[in-house]
């Protein structure tokens, strides 16, 4: 998409046409659609669409009768009549994306309304369309920020309408309530509908087991502040926008001030995700994505394009039923947003997606099947520095590395080709690309909880330590405990020895650990002159059997897990930088690949 374009004033939105293709719109002009057309986002796997038969696709999925020509003759004119007979002057952004909303009442462009809520509350739910909403349209919310975070500004109480005191009032309970707003707003209910709220949904998602009282206290704290919200804006003009429907596909929104906006059926508003984005996000060039990923990027697209669907309610309903099915809010962080969305439909049965490849036959050198968590998957040996050398050489990965903070040499330097290789998460995924390229067959990372699953933590006390900051940054582990619950005398294996020492060494000013309450005013990490230092494995590594499959089990040795920079090891699981081999953390990662058995 052209700059030019991309540049102009008022919001950008994006039409979706029958087959696929992406408009860039920010009005509905003639001029403004042609330049629409111009720079149309063809969809891949559609027929291309000339510039004239997108003028008249433009038209039609903005409802308006006939071609492109017809538009011109008694389309735009009767719009234009339109929006003269509802008072409407010029276009405007009335949205907290537009005008910048408010920061400490969190209503604005992150946690506030959005186009796309509104739109779809207008033409594909099954409620009645809004005559009047709240979008904060030509409110003072500069006064409402001028504050301590803390207080109500004063400078926000003197533009609430009413009685001085009363006003004030009004102004302190809403702000003493705001928190309870955080991510609470958009069209899945009336909290921003004019008249009285009826319906009021607490987007607070709960694990099974939350105590029922305690649901019932957070749904009432989120009630009363909205009727705080609403008190201090029911009383005023400013921010409140009529919706005029145009057409079954067009609606105008009229803001205090004559001021208009407008919203199509299935409006977008970014442009299509491009699988070169994915490899962007994760910093790998297309050849280096896996199907896995490529997978995602495909997801991403497959939600993108569907069509008249109300997406809060679905992903509503869907954040909940991922805790319905026994989730929890630590496997909620690992999970992205589109997978929580595609189990809901899956289970509702509005999601289908082609079967992969499955592999058959004897399995590939290096691989074991096992059963874990009720599926089989082929899991291979971690991974050897011989094997990532090779595709190295083959691919040309190492000059598109990014080795900015930790050169991939510094992990495996002089290392004999039998050893694990030390390797980033973007390493591990792009070794994927190449390998199922050799096998014909999608490679994946082991997830978190296969992971854990195969080899459970070495005692309940790691096992608690679980996502918390990495604990031996700053200190050497204390000696092992034990499954018991006691601290032993043996110390927690480690398997990396580096070529400057992580650690000062213990004096009368630098205890060997901190203090029993894990609270230090000092650390023993060691500044590195040129960092990172070269790590190298430890001969012999304290290898351990968990599932037939070999583990390094060390304080210091990780595996990455499917999920973005999340490790797992014996001693602690967690997530660190996914560019990163572990140096920053005085640890070294590796990883092994796995082959999906079942569908």
């Amino acid at each position: 998409m052209s700059e030019k374009i991309k540049s102009a004033e008022h919001r950008l939105g994006f039409l979706l046409l029958r087959d696929g293709h992406a408009i860039p719109l920010r009005g509905i002009s003639p001029e403004e659609i042609k330049q629409g057309a111009k720079h149309r986002i063809l969809h891949p796997d559609a027929d291309q669409l000339q510039h004239r038969k997108t003028l008249n696709a433009i038209v039609d999925r903005l409802g308006f009768s006939g071609d492109f020509g017809d538009f011109l003759s008694t389309g735009w004119p009767d719009f234009e009549r339109f929006l003269k007979k509802n008072g409407c002057t010029s276009q405007t952004g009335v949205f907290p994306v537009d005008h910048g909303g408010c920061i400490d009442l969190h209503f604005g462009p992150l946690g506030g309304p959005t186009p796309r809520q509104l739109s779809d509350r207008i033409f594909h739910s099954d409620l009645t369309c809004p005559a009047r909403i709240f979008l904060g349209y030509g409110v003072d919310w500069s006064a409402w920020d001028n504050g301590d975070g803390i207080h109500c500004p004063q400078d926000a109480i003197v533009t609430i309408k009413g009685a001085f005191k009363d006003a004030e009032d009004r102004g302190r309970q809403l702000f003493k309530r705001r928190h309870d707003l955080m991510m609470q707003w958009g069209f899945l209910d009336d909290k921003l509908i004019y008249g009285d709220p009826k319906r009021i949904i607490d987007k607070t998602y709960w694990a099974q087991g939350s105590d029922p009282k305690a649901r019932e206290e957070s749904q009432a704290r989120v009630a009363a502040a909205v009727r705080a919200f609403r008190a201090v804006f029911n009383c005023q003009s400013e921010g409140w926008v009529d919706v005029r429907p145009y057409n079954d596909r067009l609606v105008v929104l009229r803001a205090h001030d004559g001021k208009w906006d407008i919203l199509w059926r299935n409006y977008r508003e970014s442009e299509p995700p491009h699988p070169i984005g994915i490899a962007n996000s994760n910093n790998l060039q297309i050849e280096d994505i896996p199907s896995r990923l490529m997978t995602k990027s495909d997801h991403l697209r497959k939600f993108h394009f569907r069509q008249d669907i109300w997406e809060e309610r679905e992903e509503h309903e869907a954040e909940q039923a991922f805790y319905d099915r026994g989730g929890k809010i630590w496997e909620r962080r690992m999970t992205s947003d589109i997978d929580v969305r595609i189990s809901w439909l899956k289970d509702q049965r509005l999601w289908s997606e082609q079967n992969r490849a499955q592999w058959t036959g004897p399995l590939p050198n290096g691989f074991k099947a096992v059963l874990v968590n009720g599926r089989s998957v082929a899991m291979s040996d971690i991974v050897d520095v011989a094997s990532f050398r090779q595709m190295l050489i083959e691919t040309g990965y190492g000059e598109r590395r990014n080795t900015v903070r930790e050169p991939w040499e510094r992990a495996n330097d002089k290392a004999s080709d039998e050893v694990p290789v030390g390797a980033s998460w973007t390493d591990a995924q792009a070794y994927c690309a190449w390998r199922e390229r050799q096998l014909g067959v999608n490679l994946r990372l082991p997830t978190q909880s296969e992971l854990r699953a195969i080899r459970p933590a070495y005692s309940k006390h790691y096992e608690s330590m679980a996502f918390m900051d990495f604990p031996w940054e700053n200190f050497p582990p204390r000696p092992i405990v034990n499954p018991q619950g006691n601290a032993g005398h043996k110390n927690v294996p480690s398997a990396v020895t580096w070529s400057e020492s992580r650690f000062l060494e213990v004096s009368p000013d630098m205890p060997e650990f901190p203090d029993e309450s894990g609270v230090a005013d000092r650390s023993r990490k060691r500044w590195i002159k040129d960092f990172p230092p070269c790590a190298s494995w430890k001969n012999p590594l304290p290898w351990v059997d968990h599932e037939g499959l070999a583990f390094i089990d060390a304080w210091d040795s990780y595996e990455w897990c499917q999920e973005k920079g999340v490790i797992s090891g014996r001693f602690w699981e967690g997530e660190i930088g996914s560019e990163s081999w572990g140096a920053y953390k005085n640890i070294k990662v590796t990883f092994r690949v796995v082959i999906d058995l079942e569908g």
